[in-house]
């Protein structure tokens, strides 16, 4: 201080004073004040909004205090990515959660999802669509829903009920497991092994009974009046108990009868008729010629 026997204590009393003024001037400038920025615990206020940064320090993620939004930013901490709170983009003054798919806003949960609003399919797979089977790639859905086929000539009217026509080559019969699982029976050697003679006696062929009947229209529960009436067929539990490799079983139970494999259990009885037939028919003719 002026006249201090200490001449060191003046200096110290002019830093304390140009100490005192410079923090004067700051807090009159209010200069972070001025910027709009804040400290808040875990980070900063800027302009209103609490802004939190990644260890890089990228910007991460910025809440509004007010409305309580979460707003992401991209990794580069530059664009907003997602809002959860308040919606800006795609219904304003509105609450959810809005995502930036590809540069186009879409709010989660509000819309309702068709084919033709899906973004960035590729243009072969517009609706309707005829595609090719080189885009098609992976495992295939059950076609669980399916009611009817289209086919060749351009007709969806029920598959069973028509001709493929317009086609080359040959056929095969197709086969609908339980799991709704497709697929075709072989019969070349190659496919098969223990193979034996079917052998089956003349009673397990007389219980097999041929009846007329009609089908009921929805199920087996149904008892409105039948829609399809005088059909003829085998009754499948009678089928099982006669001759089981007949039988159907679907989910576990008794519930059809393999049509096509009839003409297999048939063909041995047909086979011994004929033989029977050929012997007594020679010995007709042989008895014929001697009583001439």
């Amino acid at each position: 201080m002026p006249g201090s026997q200490f001449p060191g204590e003046d200096a110290q009393g002019r830093k304390i004073k140009d100490l005192e003024r410079a923090v004067q001037q700051f807090a009159a400038a209010n200069v972070l004040a001025t910027a709009g920025i804040s400290a808040t615990t875990g980070g900063v206020i800027v302009n209103g909004f609490m802004q939190f940064k990644r260890e890089d320090g990228t910007l991460g993620v910025q809440v509004d205090p007010v409305t309580g939004t979460f707003t992401v930013y991209d990794a580069p901490g530059t664009a907003e990515v997602a809002r959860f709170g308040e919606l800006l983009e795609t219904a304003p003054g509105e609450y959810g959660v809005e995502v930036d798919v590809g540069g186009t806003w879409v709010r989660l949960g509000a819309q309702a999802v068709t084919w033709d609003l899906v973004s960035g399919k590729p243009g072969w797979a517009s609706n309707p669509a005829s595609i090719d089977g080189t885009n098609i790639t992976g495992t295939v859905p059950d076609a669980t829903t399916a009611t009817t086929a289209a086919q060749a000539d351009g007709n969806t009217t029920d598959a069973f009920n028509r001709d493929v026509t317009g086609l080359v080559g040959s056929y095969k019969a197709v086969y609908m497991h339980s799991t709704n699982v497709f697929g075709y029976n072989t019969s070349d050697e190659k496919y098969k092994k223990n193979i034996r003679d079917l052998e089956l006696t003349d009673e397990q062929f007389m219980a097999l009974r041929a009846v007329l009947y009609d089908r009921k229209a929805t199920g087996a529960d149904d008892y409105t009046p039948a829609v399809h009436v005088d059909e003829l067929g085998l009754i499948a539990a009678e089928v099982h108990a006669a001759v089981p490799e007949l039988a159907l079983k679907f989910d576990g139970e008794i519930d059809s009868v393999f049509y096509e494999r009839l003409g297999v259990v048939l063909l041995p009885f047909v086979q011994r008729l004929l033989r029977d037939y050929n012997t007594l028919d020679a010995r007709i003719s042989a008895l014929e010629a001697g009583g001439a």
